[in-house]
């Protein structure tokens, strides 16, 4: 270790030998040699400390609080090397006032201080000691805090923030961490730590607040105290409620989807086993608990407990979702076989001469079980326990073959779309298994040519009725309806000419879990982890309006007053979760979807409903953005750039909660390489559906509005190219400018993918297949471009 020598100390030392050696005794003899001195304190040697750093540590040494807070801290760089030379840092010290008489424990709010001072924080005393270590003496005696006596048994929370300067080249970003302790540093006695960064960062990314200052919830709940904030709508789990309750993915009521045990979460519970009226109202607005509205008066929290115990609680918000597990249990619809025939079998489909040389029927083996595998051995259309049985079914490999392919429902409670949904055909019974036969399906395409040797899918979705103890199965009598009933398991399947097919064809894009961590999850028994995301939770039921009642996939457009212009259905249907649990279904991270959301279904409800329209400058982009396809909406939905999105007050729009360009948020491995769009189907479009609406279909008993339009009724016109469509539904709108009523399309973008041979809105025979873009857009190029690792 290299030594420090002092110039200053050596110098003089010098100078006084000299002196020394000019001065002799009498007669010009020298004096005797005196006594050797006593030997100096060895120097301090010097340490080595960082001249750079990535990330700084933080570690408490000593600290104490009363009339002067002191505390010791240690600074070091991933290197482990000390650092000094900050002058950034802020400080936070609060303390926990136990809950009593069924208050919840809640912060206090003792001191927020900041290095260097600014209007908004006081700066104490901070010393750097030079070697990696530093005293911070806080500014405020927070002994005078009358919100909170300091006690040595309770709990204190030392929030401390580094970064927004520089360590060598590298500008820190900013960083927090805490400190539990009570008296003068010991381990506190008890906590309250409900949910933390891993809770949140399973929505957001990195978790940052007030301009990047602050990325932990811990600081939030520090600071976000009743005795700081005047608001009591600003503390902070009244807070985290407010921003997140009807805005979050999740159905709102499921308290774990934020509330979830983790090994910091020490606390997850509080949710259940310390219920107030503070936190309880910020879900339930219609209560007023010392007004007595909407619930017996109440002027403290004393005896909430008493009624609201933790199993009621955990059985009122999760009831519905958790029981999904052991209600669907009671049934299960079983896919026992399925095929592709050339030619039908079943009387009906014979004399309905539908089929050619280039035509096949799905035929489908269906087996219902009771809750321990074994056969009913009921024939499933004759069945009255079912509220729908329903069988989403295409043919064609990755891409399908038909627009919306079919549904086989054997029981449904909506109507049935005439070229999409069939009555259903019993081909034979026979020990329990019924075998239905659909079609025909198209055994040829325009572009991936003959599809005989492809494979197709197809998935269930049911809703039985079930007595409202979720014991007993029950005919649906129509009076409790579907409403004490259970959804089954959505399993998908898929097969060939041959049959079943044991291994998937398809590769895994996303997972239950990648989606769940947003949109909410519970797992069975048996580990199959179930997304609660379903349909409902973006197509609100609107039963109480009957203009829009059934509109999801027969959307009808509607001239409201005569005047021949339609109205914008935009601003009326809701995108909200639907704040149920009992939707939650077994779905295969939506994956099922694709028998519908396919390259072939022409984006035609925004046309409907106005949103976009031929002569727009944009119309052929808007509707690419808008397109159905399920590589397509679902990052143009997340993006919030389909035409009936960006509206300012539209209810579909979206918020995405993380960062759009961490591909891995959603996507398995590197699912999200370019090279697997290449040689896809171009995205059909029907750019003239519009002119070819003819109002009321007079074959339609049902339909007395004059305006109904069946979504399956469009006829493909013109093409886009599969990579260009899934690039532009991310990066293809910028933000509306003042006075736009929408985001913009970006015309340089558009500009550079057709400059690389992206196609937009050509006939077919225009078409001539691939972009160019997986040539300099590879995996690295797109890792990169993304800030992915």
């Amino acid at each position: 270790m290299m030594k420090i020598f002092d110039m200053k100390v050596a110098t003089l030392a010098t100078l006084i030998g000299l002196a020394l050696a000019g001065c002799s005794g009498d007669n010009g003899t020298n004096g005797k040699d005196g006594a050797p001195g006593t030997p100096g304190t060895p120097g301090t040697p010097g340490i080595p400390v960082a001249t750079d750093a990535k990330a700084l540590t933080v570690a408490v040494d000593t600290i104490a609080v009363g009339a002067t807070s002191d505390v010791t801290f240690t600074v070091t760089n991933e290197k482990d090397l000390p650092v000094v030379g900050l002058e950034k840092f802020g400080f936070i010290l609060s303390g926990l006032e136990q809950g009593t008489d069924g208050d919840a424990s809640n912060w206090k709010l003792l001191s927020s201080e900041a290095c260097p001072a600014s209007k908004y924080a006081k700066c104490g005393s901070l010393v750097d000691n030079q070697d990696g270590t530093y005293t911070y003496s806080f500014e405020k005696d927070v002994t005078t805090e009358s919100a909170f006596a300091i006690t040595d048994e309770k709990t204190l929370r030392l929030v401390m923030r580094t970064g927004g300067e520089a360590v060598g080249a590298t500008e820190l970003s900013y960083e927090n961490m805490h400190y539990d302790f009570r008296g003068q540093g010991l381990e506190p006695l008890y906590s309250k730590n409900v949910v933390n960064n891993q809770n949140c960062v399973s929505c957001h990314d990195d978790f940052t607040i007030h301009g990047g200052k602050y990325t932990e919830v811990e600081t939030c709940v520090a600071c976000h105290a009743d005795n700081k904030v005047s608001d009591i709508s600003k503390v902070f789990p009244m807070l985290a409620h407010e921003v997140h309750i009807g805005v979050i993915p999740a159905p709102v009521g499921g308290c774990d989807n934020c509330h979830a045990e983790n090994e910091q979460a020490t606390d997850f519970a509080n949710w259940k086993n310390i219920p107030t009226q503070e936190t309880c109202i910020t879900c339930h607005t219609d209560v007023n608990f010392k007004e007595g509205i909407g619930h017996w008066p109440y002027q403290d929290n004393a005896q909430c407990a008493n009624c609201h115990t933790s199993d009621t609680l955990e059985m009122v918000h999760l009831s519905t979702y958790k029981g999904q597990n052991e209600r669907r249990e009671n049934l299960h619809l079983t896919v026992t076989e399925a095929k592709m025939v050339d030619a039908p079998e079943a009387k009906a489909n014979i004399d309905a001469n539908l089929d050619t040389d280039k035509t096949g029927y799905v035929q489908l083996t269906v087996d219902i079980l009771d809750k321990n595998g074994n056969t009913r051995n009921e024939q499933l259309d004759l069945v009255k326990y079912m509220y729908y049985a329903e069988f989403y079914i295409n043919w064609g490999g990755q891409d399908m073959g038909m627009d919306r392919g079919k549904v086989l429902r054997v029981h449904t409670n909506k109507e049935n779309f005439p070229g999409y949904v069939d009555e259903p055909i019993v081909l034979n019974y026979e020990n329990g298994k019924t075998t239905f036969e659909i079609g025909p399906f198209d055994l040829e395409d325009d572009f991936d040519g003959d599809l005989n040797d492809s494979y197709g899918m197809v998935t269930p979705r049911i809703w039985f009725c079930i007595d409202k103890d979720g014991e007993t199965i029950q005919d649906c009598d129509g009076k409790t309806d579907w409403s004490n009933g259970a959804a089954g398991y959505n399993w998908q399947h898929f097969f060939n000419k041959e049959g079943m097919l044991e291994e998937r064809p398809r590769r895994q894009i996303v997972t239950n879990a990648l989606c769940g961590d947003c949109h909410g999850t519970t797992t069975s028994d048996d580990g199959f982890v179930q997304m609660t995301l379903n349909c409902r939770s973006c197509h609100s039921v609107v039963k109480n309006d009957s203009t829009y009642f059934g509109t999801t996939c027969a959307s009808g457009s509607v001239d409201s007053d005569g005047d021949g212009s339609l109205d914008p259905m935009v601003m009326m249907k809701d995108l909200m979760p639907r704040a149920e649990r009992d939707w939650t279904t077994a779905s295969n991270a939506g994956e099922e979807c694709v028998a519908c959301h396919n390259a072939n279904n022409m984006p035609t409800q925004v046309i409907r409903n106005s949103q976009t329209k031929q002569g727009d400058e944009d119309y052929i982009e808007q509707l690419t953005m808008s397109h159905p396809d399920q590589k397509v909406w679902i990052h143009a939905m997340h993006a919030n750039n389909r035409a009936n999105q960006s509206g300012e007050g539209w209810k579909r729009n979206v918020e995405y909660s993380a960062d759009l360009a961490n591909c891995a948020k959603c996507h398995v491995e590197d699912s999200f390489d370019a090279k697997y769009l290449v040689g896809r189907k171009p995205l059909a479009l029907d750019l003239d559906y519009m002119d070819t609406y003819d109002g009321l279909d007079p074959a339609n008993g049902k339909d007395t509005s004059g305006n109904k339009r069946y979504a399956v009724d469009a006829v493909a016109d013109a093409f886009v190219s599969p990579t260009a469509a899934v690039c532009l539904s991310c990066h293809g709108k910028r933000a509306a400018e003042e006075g736009e009523d929408r985001r913009q399309v970006r015309k340089d973008v558009v500009s550079h993918m057709k400059q690389n041979g992206a196609q937009f809105g050509v006939e077919m025979g225009q078409y001539t297949g691939e972009e160019s873009c997986a040539v300099c857009h590879d995996l690295n190029n797109l890792k990169e471009s993304h800030n992915l690792k």
